[in-house]
């Protein structure tokens, strides 16, 4: 059919392929709807390919701040596959479209306290922000949200213990990243 073509529904003929090409062509496009459709199937392979030393180094200078090879990130390579691990390193929020992978880490949300005119004062976790309104979730569950603007007095103070990580994300470098990463997995 592919000698031929279907004219009739816009393929044209392709008389000069040999076997062999139309059998390659046709096994690179099943090869690309496998893919397609086992895209969750997809193994990286290979991906520790840093200096560990240097990792550390790098770990050492701006990480040690926050984190210890023996309290938080104690055994983190024998928690997480190297995939998983640099990911969370590099994209370590909460948000997880496909609800997938470990439950969120409480340590990572953002809170927020809102001091309204009166000196009254409210502290949770951050539920909500936007330019009107903002919202937040006290220890005791209760849900409480303000509109606010320049005018009413209300002032928001957002803390996100992750915003280090998403600051980095914008300096590291490829060697960075695969050394780092090549560090944590002899954290094990």
């Amino acid at each position: 059919m592919v000698h031929l073509g279907r004219p009739d529904k816009g393929m044209p003929a392709f008389p000069n392929l040999t076997d062999a090409q139309t059998h390659d062509i046709a096994q690179f496009l099943l090869g690309r709807t496998q893919a397609a459709a086992n895209r969750m199937d997809y193994k990286v392979q290979n991906i520790v390919t840093g200096d560990a030393k240097a990792g550390q180094d790098y770990f050492e200078s701006h990480c040690a701040g926050c984190h210890t090879s023996t309290g938080d990130l104690a055994h983190i390579a024998r928690k997480y596959e190297p995939t998983a691990l640099q990911n969370r390193f590099l994209y370590p929020g909460n948000f997880n479209p496909y609800g997938m992978g470990p439950p969120p880490d409480p340590r990572a949300e953002k809170q927020v306290t809102v001091t309204l005119p009166s000196g009254a004062t409210y502290s949770g976790v951050l539920a909500h922000i936007d330019d009107f309104s903002v919202a937040l979730r006290e220890s005791s569950g209760t849900y409480r949200s303000w509109i606010y603007d320049d005018v009413n007095g209300i002032r928001v103070e957002v803390h996100d213990p992750l915003a280090q990580h998403l600051h980095l994300l914008h300096h590291y470098s490829d060697a960075d990243m695969h050394n780092i990463l090549a560090y944590l997995e002899t954290l094990k």
